[in-house]
């Protein structure tokens, strides 16, 4: 482990805070996925300033701003298909600067439009793995990004999803590096809210009759934005 130079540390920082413009903010998202040092004063800020998300309370701004704003982003009227991804962001941002580091974390072909959203952003202890998950309640479905260090050879990590006092339930195993989508078995789309996300480094496809092995790799809860 290195002492980062200020100047990194003030970028980690603005990474989480959501200032930098999208070109550094994705090289920025790029280096978490190489750099563990750089992902550990990530999720240094994350711990930081996520509590002050419980003091931030969205507002909606008139359409008539809504409308001025898009017309000055993108012109005529055929080309504001794409603001919705746009105003989308922003209201994630407005909620927490961590959510939309995930969101953005996972890439912008990965971003539904509508929907109810829920978005989990696990860093291991040493910050040498990082997953970003986004779920849609409309769909049914989650989109995963997995960064990072990879599982040791023979070896893969699992994706649990924990609700309660009950046990653990596999979502899959994790692609190695990239993305992958993942639909949510009916049955546990209503746990959602009060679920947490874990990653446990299990044996090659996955943990024995679906019984977490371990050990723990990461966890953070699933958050509505």
């Amino acid at each position: 482990m290195r002492d980062l130079p200020p100047d990194d540390i003030a970028l980690a920082g603005e990474y989480v805070l959501g200032t930098l413009p999208l070109n550094e903010r994705q090289a920025a998202a790029r280096r978490i996925a190489i750099d563990a040092d750089f992902a550990r004063e990530v999720a240094r800020w994350e711990a930081h300033l996520d509590p002050l998300a419980a003091e931030v309370t969205p507002v909606s701004p008139p359409r008539r701003v809504w409308e001025g704003i898009e017309t000055r982003a993108y012109g005529a009227p055929p080309a504001r298909a794409a603001s919705g991804l746009w105003r989308w962001l922003a209201g994630a941002s407005a909620v927490s600067a961590v959510f939309l580091g995930a969101i953005l974390w996972l890439g912008e072909p990965l971003m539904p439009a509508q929907g109810q959203m829920w978005v989990s952003d696990m860093v291991s202890d040493d910050g040498a793995v990082r997953l970003a998950a986004l779920y849609n309640e409309k769909t049914g479905e989650m989109r995963v990004s997995m960064g990072g260090k990879a599982p040791a050879q023979g070896r893969d990590f699992e994706l649990w999803l924990i609700a309660g006092e009950d046990p653990p339930v596999s979502l899959g195993v994790m692609p190695r590096r990239g993305q992958a989508a993942m639909p949510i078995p009916a049955d546990l789309r209503d746990v959602i809210a009060n679920a947490t996300l874990a990653i446990t480094e299990e044996p090659r496809g996955g943990a024995p009759e679906g019984v977490a092995t371990g050990p723990l790799v990461a966890k953070a809860e699933l958050r509505r934005i």
